[in-house]
């Protein structure tokens, strides 16, 4: 039987009148779900919240890293020029430093021979060689008998045993000696080496190859005779 509208007005007073009366109908009326959204609602604001605040942690994560990495790039700037200038002040360095072994080794090399009894007839120079770098000093000497011979000096501001040993292969080699012909150091060769400082077993292995050796302060060890001139190529 349908209800009437005064029924009907009667039941909303009395609904109105009964809190708990209204809780239970809708129960009876709402499904579960429908029940289940003011939940769930508040579930998905709080979600909301917290994927909000996260964001905002992760934002600002991301601003102290692109200033670190700001920071991090400006360091390495400064660092790259340091780099820079120590490798332009090394570079200098080692141009004036090398320099000065060598010009030593020339002053040395020719007082000693003039002491000798050689006859310096040029000044002592650096001779290029394309494959192998240079000569550090070359002088053209005369003998007491007027035979023409050059004096080879390879300077080192430190002196080892494989220095020694790399010098002493490359002066027997005939293909650098043919090369120090062609640019005008015939031979034969007096082969030195002079250096600041020498390691304990440079001197062992420089009397071992026959290879003379020179300090600031003259001769240590005399070489032990004259490398001779490489056979001419067509010789072979």
């Amino acid at each position: 039987m349908a209800m009437t509208a005064a029924e009907f007005r009667e039941l909303v007073n009395a609904l109105y009148e009964h809190p708990e009366w209204r809780a239970e109908l809708r129960r009876l009326v709402l499904t579960d779900e429908i029940l289940s959204l003011p939940e769930i609602v508040r579930q998905l604001a709080e979600a909301q919240r917290r994927t909000e605040q996260r964001v905002e942690e992760l934002a600002e994560a991301q601003r102290r890293t692109e200033q670190q990495v700001e920071e991090l790039a400006r360091r390495m700037d400064m660092l790259t020029q340091r780099v820079d200038n120590l490798g332009r002040a090394f570079g200098a360095f080692q141009r004036v430093f090398g320099s000065t072994v060598e010009e030593e080794a020339a002053s040395v090399v020719e007082v000693v021979l003039r002491r000798k009894g050689y006859r310096v007839l040029q000044p002592a120079y650096a001779l290029p060689i394309d494959s192998e770098g240079e000569i550090d000093v070359v002088l053209p000497l005369e003998d007491s008998s007027g035979r023409r011979l050059w004096a080879v000096v390879e300077a080192k501001a430190r002196l080892s045993r494989r220095d020694v040993q790399a010098w002493a292969q490359r002066m027997r080699s005939a293909e650098w000696r043919r090369q120090l012909a062609e640019r005008g150091c015939a031979g034969p060769y007096l082969a030195y080496l002079y250096s600041i400082r020498m390691d304990l077993g440079a001197q062992e292995a420089a009397e071992a190859e026959g290879i003379g050796l020179l300090k600031s302060d003259g001769e240590v060890l005399a070489p032990r005779g004259l490398i001779e001139p490489a056979m001419p190529s067509s010789l072979h």
